[in-house]
């Protein structure tokens, strides 16, 4: 039986201090050795080869790409959660798959951008996908009006995964930039947000402010987590602030425009 990190640790120590590092850098190995169950340099080689990261389909490592983007500014703004549901409309998502796409945009948050790229080139090297995946993000990066550098460097890191022309990912940001983000809500849409906020037709874009705020802080779920809700009720929780983000979002938008 060969112990590969005993028998590393033995050469290192030798190396560095003669006979006592030797010494020292075997019963350091053997301990990792045990511990690991490493017998062979083949077991050693595949402990220390990263894992390859799953291959998602095309909708949530879109959303995750999308979520990435928006945390990439430091944290999410309604504004980016606005965004967000008009790629779901766009893609005429509903119920369980709007959810999951949700999901997958919370998920992107916390994840490395290394982690999508397999996924990506999977579903989006097409040139109708590409363009499509490249809008989205363009959109998501100007949620606010302005890319930042980081989310401008995430685009690109894609293009190049993706294969795209500088000339092709210059005409996606300056068509995007043209058009901007907004979609046109309709009556209805308008009237939901004004009662998910409690507030009417007449309000000012501060009293419906202070409306969201007052709401969010009373449902907000990491206050309730604090306080020993139940997963039940965090859950709950969470899927009413992302309603209020929306609503307050699609209102600040109406308003100002």
């Amino acid at each position: 039986m060969i112990w590969p990190v005993t028998l590393a640790g033995g050469l290192v120590g030798l190396a560095v201090a003669h006979i006592p590092g030797a010494l020292l850098g075997v019963l350091v190995g053997s301990i990792v050795d045990r511990n690991l169950a490493i017998n062979s340099w083949p077991e050693l080689r595949a402990r220390m080869r990263p894992e390859a990261a799953p291959l998602l389909e095309a909708q949530p490592v879109l959303f995750m790409l999308l979520g990435y983007l928006a945390k990439s500014t430091g944290r999410d703004s309604p504004e980016h959660i606005y965004v967000a549901r008009l790629e779901m409309q766009r893609l005429q998502l509903t119920g369980a798959a709007q959810q999951a796409a949700m999901a997958a945009f919370s998920q992107g948050k916390d994840c490395r951008l290394d982690d999508l790229r397999r996924s990506l080139q999977a579903h989006y090297a097409a040139a109708v996908n590409l363009e499509q995946l490249l809008f989205a993000g363009w959109r998501m990066a100007l949620a606010q009006g302005r890319a930042g550098a980081k989310q401008r460097c995430i685009l690109q890191q894609c293009a190049d995964w993706l294969d795209c022309s500088a000339d092709n990912f210059a005409r996606i940001e300056v068509q995007v930039r043209r058009v901007g983000v907004q979609l046109n809500p309709n009556t209805n849409e308008l009237d939901a947000a004004l009662q998910v906020l409690g507030v009417n037709r007449s309000a000012s874009l501060a009293q419906i402010k202070k409306a969201y705020r007052r709401l969010l802080s009373t449902s907000h779920p990491d206050k309730l987590i604090g306080a020993g809700a139940s997963p039940a009720q965090v859950q709950a929780a969470t899927e009413k602030t992302g309603t209020l983000h929306h609503a307050y979002a699609l209102l600040a938008k109406h308003w100002q425009g």
